[in-house]
């Protein structure tokens, strides 16, 4: 018998589920779609199947290619949504990017300008330090010639007082001097005639 032409833009399991749905017993259906998706089919087999379901061959072949133009609808319209979910996905990586090459640049931004304030902190801190230095080698200075001027001070503060003091000896000295030669003599005199007298009145 002359082999029928099967059409091959649908698969095997297609075809089985077909003739499942038209009420065909697995094991007839699984071996008839099997020999039709080979080009195994004859005529007589086709035969069979319109005594014994009432299937015709063009009624079959109408039913497949329906089948057949809805899943290439199918698949175009999962193309399309395939293509709307690409675009989209296209135009969120887009935004994206754009939203990071905004943050990239505030960040360069916020970067550049913190190191300017970080080197104007910095020459400020200097200026400050340097002007410190200054009022330091300053007060160094004043105290060095206050400690000059207030030795100088005690110098001949001390010298006058010294002058003071020997003036005073040399006057202390005379005073000794005068003591000794006249109130000592005077009082070993009277002494000298007190134990006299005692004596005297000892041996009386």
């Amino acid at each position: 018998m002359k082999a029928v032409l099967a059409t091959t833009n649908i698969t095997e399991d297609q075809i089985y589920r077909e003739f499942l749905r038209l009420g065909m017993e697995q094991l007839i259906a699984q071996d008839l779609s099997k020999r039709y998706y080979h080009n195994e089919l004859t005529y007589r087999d086709l035969e069979n199947l319109e005594k014994q379901f009432g299937i015709r061959f063009e009624n079959l072949i109408s039913e497949i290619s329906f089948l057949e133009k809805n899943l290439q609808k199918d698949i175009f319209n999962l193309d399309a949504k395939i293509d709307s979910v690409e675009k989209n996905l296209q135009k969120d990586i887009f935004n994206l990017d754009a939203k990071i090459d905004s943050v990239e640049k505030n960040l360069q931004k916020d970067i550049f300008n913190l190191d300017a304030k970080i080197d104007s902190v910095e020459k400020n801190l200097q200026k400050d330090i340097f002007n410190l230095d200054a009022k330091i080698d300053s007060v160094e200075k004043n105290l060095q010639k206050d400690i000059f001027n207030l030795a100088q001070a005690l110098k001949k503060e001390v010298q006058i007082n010294s002058q003071f003091l020997l003036e005073k000896l040399k006057v202390s000295n005379r005073i000794i001097i005068i003591i000794t030669v006249i109130i000592v003599p005077i009082a070993i005199s009277s002494i000298t005639n007190i134990v006299m007298l005692l004596i005297a009145k000892f041996f009386k």
